[in-house]
C-alpha cells in the first residue's frame, strides 16, 4: 500500500471509532411472544419494550445523520464515510421493520386465541 492509502484508511478507522462512537445501537431487551397463550399484561409489557425501542431506534438513526453531517462533503473518503453511516441507518431501520411484523403477528395470534 502507498502512503495515501494507509492514511485514508487509518482517518476512516478514527473517524469511525471517534465520531459514530456516540450512536450507540440501543439493545432490545424484550423477546416477542407467540401471543397464542400470553395473558393481556405480557402483551402490553412486550408492546411497551417494543415501542420504547422503535423510539431508541429513531434516536440511533437521528444520531447517524447529526454525525454524518457533522462530516465535510469534500473529504476524499466522504462517500465511503457516507456508505457506512447509510447501512447502519439501513440496518437499523430493517431490524425495526422485521420486529414489527413479529410484533403485528404476536398481536393478531394473541386476539385470535381471546375470541376462541
Amino acid at each position: 500500500m502507498n502512503m495515501k492509502k494507509i492514511f485514508l484508511l487509518s482517518s476512516l478507522l478514527a473517524f469511525t471509532s471517534i465520531s459514530f462512537a456516540q450512536c450507540d445501537y440501543p439493545k432490545k431487551n424484550f423477546d416477542i411472544p407467540t401471543g397464542k397463550n400470553n395473558t393481556n399484561e405480557e402483551m402490553m409489557e412486550v408492546l411497551g419494550k417494543f415501542k420504547q425501542f422503535q423510539s431508541d431506534l429513531e434516536i440511533y438513526r437521528n444520531c447517524l445523520d447529526d454525525e454524518l453531517s457533522r462530516i465535510s462533503t469534500d473529504l476524499e473518503n466522504y462517500p465511503d464515510i457516507k456508505k457506512m453511516s447509510d447501512d447502519k441507518y439501513d440496518a437499523a431501520v430493517l431490524f425495526e421493520q422485521q420486529l414489527g411484523e413479529e410484533m403485528n403477528s404476536a398481536i393478531r395470534e394473541y386476539n385470535k386465541a381471546q375470541k376462541k
